[in-house]
C-alpha cells in the first residue's frame, strides 16, 4: 500500500543510504526505537531518581514521544519502500525490545534474568528467522 508519506520516505532512504547501506535502515532504526522505549518505560528510577512523580511522567513520556518518532517513519520505509512485511517488521521490534532489555538492564537496573526468560528470548529471535523463511506458508 503505498500513502502519501512516500516521497518524504523516499528522502529519509536517501540519506541514511548515504551514512549506511539501505537494507540496515530497518535493523539500526528499531534498534533506536528499542533504546528509547526502554529508557521510557523502565528508566524513570534510573534517570529520574530525585523528580516527583508527575515530572517523572511528563520527562518519560517525552522520551516515548522520540520512540515514536523513530519507530513510525521506519515502518513506513520498512514497508513502503524496502518491501518487508509489517508482521516481519513487528516480530523484529520485539526482538530488538527484548535484547535492548537484556543489555540495558544489565548496567542499569540490573533486574535478574533467568533461564526461562533466556529460553523465551531463544523462541522469539527462532520467530524472526521463521518469519524469514519460506518452510512455513
Amino acid at each position: 500500500m503505498e500513502t502519501n508519506a512516500k516521497t518524504q520516505l523516499n528522502k529519509l532512504v536517501n540519506v541514511y543510504s548515504s551514512i549506511l547501506p539501505t537494507n540496515t535502515f530497518p535493523w539500526v532504526m528499531l534498534t533506536f526505537a528499542a533504546i528509547a522505549q526502554f529508557f521510557a518505560w523502565f528508566g524513570g528510577r534510573y534517570l529520574f531518581p530525585k523528580v516527583g512523580l508527575c515530572k517523572r511522567i511528563f520527562l518519560l513520556w517525552c522520551i516515548a514521544l522520540l520512540q515514536f518518532v523513530i519507530l513510525i517513519p521506519t515502518i513506513g520505509v520498512s514497508t513502503e519502500i524496502l518491501g518487508h512485511s509489517e508482521s516481519f517488521i513487528v516480530i523484529l521490534f520485539i526482538t530488538f525490545q527484548l535484547l535492548i532489555f537484556i543489555i540495558l538492564n544489565k548496567f542499569t537496573l540490573k533486574s535478574s534474568f533467568t533461564k526461562s526468560h533466556m529460553i523465551s528470548f531463544i523462541l522469539i529471535m527462532f520467530a524472526v528467522i521463521l518469519s524469514r523463511t519460506n518452510y512455513i506458508k
